[in-house]
C-alpha cells in the first residue's frame, strides 16, 4: 500500500512540474497572426549549437519603423539578425506613421526612448510612406501643407532632428530608401520624399542612405512585381493587392537583401549555412 500510494504522489508531482507553453502578441500592436502565417525561418537541426546568451552578443540593431517593420519584412529581418551570434536585436514599429504627424505618433520621442533604452550599435529605419501630407507640429500649430514651397523646407528640417535624436559617438544609422511601388500617383510623393530623404541621410557621415532602387526595379526601371526568394522553388509575387505592403515571400525577400548589408556596417560577413 506504501509503494503504491508513494508511486501515486510520485507522477502527480511530475505532472505539476511540467512547463505550461503561452503565447504572446508583440509589442507596438503587431497582429500576433502576422507571424503564425507561415515559419520565418526553417527550424534549426537537432545538431545545431545552441544560441548563445545575450550577454555574449557583441552588437546591438535597433529597427524602427512604420508597417514595413511591423510585419513580414521586420520580422524576418529581425530574426535573421538574431540567428548571428554576435547579435542582438529589438524592433518598435507602428503601422499608418512617420513624421508628418507628431500628434498622431511622435517619432522624436519614441525614437529617443528606444535609442536610451537598447543604445544599439546599428539603428535600421524605414519611414516616409505616409509622410506625403501635412506636416504637423503636435503642439496645435498651424500646418504646413503638402506642396507648399515651405514643405520641403519644414521635412527637411524634421528629418536632420531625427537623425539627432537617434546618433551618439560609434553609432551607424542605415536609412531604407522607400522601395518602387510601381503606383504612379503614389510615385509622385515618393519620389520627391525619397529625394529629401537621400540628400539629409547622405549628408551624416554616420548614417548610411541604402538605395533600394535595385532590390524593387527591373533592367528597364519598371516595378519589379516578382522575383526568386530563398526557400521558394518558383519565383514569387513581391507585393500585396494595395502594390505597397509585401507578401510573405516579398518580406523574406527584402530581408535577405536588407541583412548583408547591417552585417557590412558592423564589420561582420554573412554565415555560410
Amino acid at each position: 500500500m506504501r509503494n503504491r500510494l508513494a508511486r501515486a504522489l510520485t507522477f502527480a508531482s511530475l505532472l505539476l512540474s511540467a512547463p505550461v507553453l503561452a503565447s504572446s502578441g508583440m509589442d507596438g500592436g503587431t497582429p500576433s497572426h502576422a507571424l503564425q502565417a507561415a515559419p520565418v525561418l526553417p527550424a534549426a537541426p537537432a545538431t545545431a549549437s545552441p544560441a548563445p546568451p545575450a550577454a555574449e552578443r557583441k552588437h546591438t540593431v535597433l529597427l524602427l519603423g512604420d508597417s514595413l517593420i511591423a510585419t513580414g519584412f521586420g520580422e524576418y529581418l529581425q530574426t535573421m539578425l538574431e540567428s548571428h551570434p554576435r547579435i542582438r536585436t529589438a524592433r518598435r514599429a507602428k503601422s499608418s506613421t512617420g513624421l508628418a504627424r507628431p500628434d498622431f505618433f511622435d517619432w522624436m520621442t519614441v525614437g529617443q526612448e528606444e535609442v536610451e533604452r537598447h543604445k544599439p550599435d546599428v539603428v535600421v529605419v524605414i519611414l516616409g510612406g505616409n509622410d506625403g501630407q501635412s506636416l504637423q507640429d503636435g503642439k496645435g500649430g498651424k500646418p504646413i501643407h503638402w506642396g507648399k514651397p515651405e514643405w520641403e523646407q519644414a521635412y527637411r528640417e524634421r528629418l536632420a532632428a531625427f537623425v539627432k535624436v537617434l546618433s551618439a559617438p560609434g553609432r551607424k544609422i542605415v536609412w531604407l530608401e522607400l522601395p518602387a511601388t510601381g503606383l504612379k500617383r503614389f510615385e509622385q510623393k515618393l519620389g520627391l520624399i525619397r529625394g529629401l530623404q537621400r540628400e539629409v541621410i547622405s549628408s551624416h557621415e554616420d548614417a548610411l542612405h541604402l538605395d533600394t532602387r535595385p532590390f524593387f526595379t527591373d533592367a528597364k526601371g519598371r516595378a519589379l512585381l516578382q522575383a526568386r526568394v530563398d526557400g521558394y522553388r518558383k519565383p514569387m509575387r513581391l507585393r500585396m493587392e494595395d502594390g505597397v505592403h509585401f507578401t510573405v515571400a516579398g518580406g523574406r525577400y527584402f530581408a535577405s537583401k536588407v541583412y548583408p548589408e547591417v552585417l557590412s556596417v558592423l564589420g561582420l560577413v554573412v554565415r555560410q549555412g
